[in-house]
């Protein structure tokens, strides 16, 4: 019996779609499914040719967070077993993820989603941080990366009820960019991450810095990172082409120097 990855890896020039791939378990995260999603990433960061990378779900969900069913060894807290949280990989990745969220994003699911950059979903799509209901809470970054994402009382509602937020709510409240139909979402999503991988590279590397400062750091400080980095593109050559492309009228041809 040949058994498919849990993690599907398809490039389109130069976006990468990762998808999780366990439509049965409704893609819950594994220690397979995590140490893969971390292997991609970590080798996608050094590719040159990727400039965007996609986060999907096979089936009909995105993913409903850690898998239940893959208990901890007997007699260790959960917490004492080695290893990152399962949104680290994607927190710490240098360049645009988006998540195009097809269906329930619950628990660990919605972490991952928080930990990317856009995040555009389908309508019927459900956000849940349910862990209270389980005498547990968040420990991938769920907690903080909502309250940033949505603010403080719905941040709280959420955290503290365990109830999911729709599709439609959650573009209300900022969780999403996007919504759009089921069948849309793929296309939708790839052709904005298209547009996007069209940019600098390295314009975009900067502005993944500074988007990531402004969640964390004071002001005074990513504004000085926000300074240097505008300082730095502008000795470069992709800069020197998109003013000549301006000024010529046609589509700049940027090479990431």
């Amino acid at each position: 019996m040949v058994t498919a990855p849990e993690l599907l890896t398809e490039r389109d020039g130069s976006v990468c779609w990762l998808t999780l791939n366990r439509p049965a378990k409704r893609n819950a995260l594994n220690q397979p499914l995590r140490a893969a999603l971390d292997q991609a990433l970590a080798g996608l960061s050094g590719d040159d040719e990727i400039r965007v990378v996609v986060l999907t779900g096979a089936g009909p969900a995105f993913c409903a967070g850690a898998d239940l069913a893959e208990a901890p060894p007997v007699g260790r807290h959960p917490m004492s077993v080695p290893g990152p949280p399962a949104a680290q990989s994607l927190a710490a990745f240098g360049k645009p993820l988006i998540a195009a969220i097809n269906g329930p994003a619950a628990g660990g699911g919605l972490e991952l989603a928080l930990a990317c950059d856009l995040r555009v979903a389908a309508r019927g799509a459900t956000f849940a941080l349910p862990e209270v209901r389980l005498g547990s809470m968040p420990g991938s970054g769920g907690t903080q990366r909502l309250l940033r994402a949505v603010g403080p009382a719905v941040a709280a509602r959420m955290l503290l009820s365990g109830e999911p937020l729709s599709a439609e709510d959650a573009l209300g409240w900022g969780l999403i960019s996007d919504l759009t139909d089921p069948e849309a979402l793929a296309g939708f999503t790839a052709d904005l991450a298209r547009r996007i991988a069209a940019h600098a590279p390295l314009s975009l590397r900067a502005v993944k810095q500074c988007l990531l400062a402004g969640r964390e750091a004071p002001l005074a400080a990513g504004l000085e990172l926000e300074r240097a980095l505008w300082a730095l593109l502008a000795t470069t050559a992709d800069r020197q082409e998109g003013r000549a492309a301006f000024r010529e009228r046609r589509a700049p041809r940027f090479t990431g120097n």
